[in-house]
């Protein structure tokens, strides 16, 4: 008898844990994806024996999960406390996420990876950041935790002599047709996103606009609501002239006017858009959007900076306040380049980049934006780790970098591109190999891992 209830127990603890291993897989398999074989592909967290700060995110046959989840591992990705006391950061493509409504700068929270694409639903979100967004997500992919839900608040008195200016990321909302020189406005966040919907509105700058949203992401009030109609013909063979307060807009690349014009309004240059947008004006004047171009009177002869601007990099002259050097995508070394305003706003569009710096930005004008050449398109791929035991050989033209300090053989690194030029500031490091560089990248360029700054003993 005393047998049978034993055989009972036992029996009773390996059913539980049998639905336990049953359940835990049946809900994996709603949120994985399946391989080739039909099979699903789980994510779990997998942690080292005996190493528990090693643990890392990997994605397994549903067949191997049982197994690892008896040796220690937990279901779901992995995540990583960041900012607060811990002052730990997170990994390219991720921010430091802090619960709803903790928008504190020393609070603590969990590193979260940047989505790279989202729905175009709207359900807004007041950001950490003051900003509204469209959605929680569009908040992720900026790298902004939640404030809370709905809309920021309203910002403050903005024109008609108000002392006070609207803060980055804000422009100053005007009533609809109130296109005078310095109407009254509020200080409102620029839309992170807008909607496919067509509605053409026609904007004070002269620019019609699909909706009424996209006149407020490039911080232009809306003068009707209908598309613009363009003025009276002029140039060319008609040979019209225009009024006082408007100018012979000619089609883009017809600065002689050979094809005609319609006269436009001169908008003043204070209703433009602070985006950037650069085009080379027909007097040969790169302006930073057309509608500046449209301000000055002048039409546009091609969109991007016109030709024969100061070129900067490979010992050329450093660029003047508000600009930056503008290299090739894809050249990383100190390369000739062309100074090039920078961006005071970029389209809120997310087609990510990988910028020179190692950091995904959400788009060329980001990286613009932060004066980094862009490296490649997409967004970064995360270096490889290497050493602490791992059989991992860096590929060609890397080597195992570990942190500064740490020059133990085989110690843990990351796998990190071996610079092919440097710049010669000197700025003293002493490597791993008992060497003075005169620089950090002039290490890394020999493949060895600073130990320490300033010259070695």
């Amino acid at each position: 008898m005393k047998r049978s209830l034993r055989l009972l127990g036992s029996c009773s603890l390996c059913c539980l844990t049998l639905f336990f291993l049953t359940t835990t897989l049946a809900s994996a398999k709603s949120h994985g994806s399946q391989n080739q074989h039909g099979s699903h592909i789980v994510c779990i967290c997998h942690v080292p024996p005996g190493n528990p700060s090693a643990a890392h995110t990997i994605c397994i046959d549903e067949h191997a999960v049982p197994a690892h989840l008896r040796h220690g591992d937990t279901m779901g990705e992995c995540t990583h406390a960041c900012g607060g006391s811990t002052g730990m950061t997170c990994s390219t493509g991720q921010f430091c996420e802090v619960p709803a409504g903790v928008c504190s700068a020393d609070a603590e929270g969990v590193c979260k990876v940047m989505p790279t694409s989202c729905g175009t639903t709207i359900d807004a979100v007041c950001g950490c950041d003051g900003i509204t967004y469209n959605s929680v997500c569009l908040a992720e992919a900026a790298g902004v935790s939640v404030s809370h839900t709905g809309a920021c608040a309203t910002g403050a008195a903005c024109g008609a002599g108000a002392a006070a200016t609207c803060a980055a990321g804000e422009f100053c909302k005007r009533t609809s047709g109130d296109c005078s020189a310095d109407p009254a406005g509020v200080c409102t966040p620029i839309p992170a996103s807008c909607p496919t919907t067509v509605s053409p509105v026609c904007g004070c700058d002269g620019t019609t606009y699909s909706n009424s949203c996209f006149a407020d992401v490039a911080g232009v009030t809306v003068n009707t609501a209908s598309a613009c109609v363009p003025g009276p013909a002029c140039g060319g063979s008609g040979g019209g002239t225009c009024s006082t307060g408007q100018f012979c807009q000619p089609l883009q690349g017809d600065c002689s006017v050979i094809l005609g014009g319609n006269c436009t309004v001169l908008p003043l240059s204070t209703s433009c858009s602070p985006s950037f947008d650069p085009v080379c004006g027909c007097d040969d004047v790169t302006y930073d959007n057309p509608c500046l171009a449209a301000a000055a009177g002048a039409g546009v002869n091609h969109t991007g900076p016109c030709t024969g601007d100061l070129t900067c990099g490979a010992g050329g002259p450093a660029c003047a306040t508000g600009d930056f050097c503008k290299r090739p995508d894809g050249t990383c070394g100190d390369v000739a380049g062309t100074c090039t305003p920078t961006p005071t706003i970029c389209p809120p569009v997310v087609d990510p980049v990988c910028g020179c710096n190692g950091t995904t930005y959400s788009s060329a004008c980001v990286a613009d934006a932060a004066g980094v050449t862009v490296l490649s398109v997409g967004a970064c791929v995360p270096p490889l780790a290497c050493g602490n035991g791992s059989p991992l050989v860096c590929p060609t033209g890397q080597f195992c970098e570990a942190a500064v300090g740490t020059c133990a053989q085989g110690a843990a690194g990351t796998c990190t591109e071996q610079p092919a030029s440097c710049p010669i500031t000197v700025d003293s490091v002493c490597g791993c190999d008992g060497v003075t560089y005169a620089n950090a990248c002039l290490a890394e360029a020999a493949g060895v891992t600073v130990n320490h700054t300033g010259s070695c003993p």
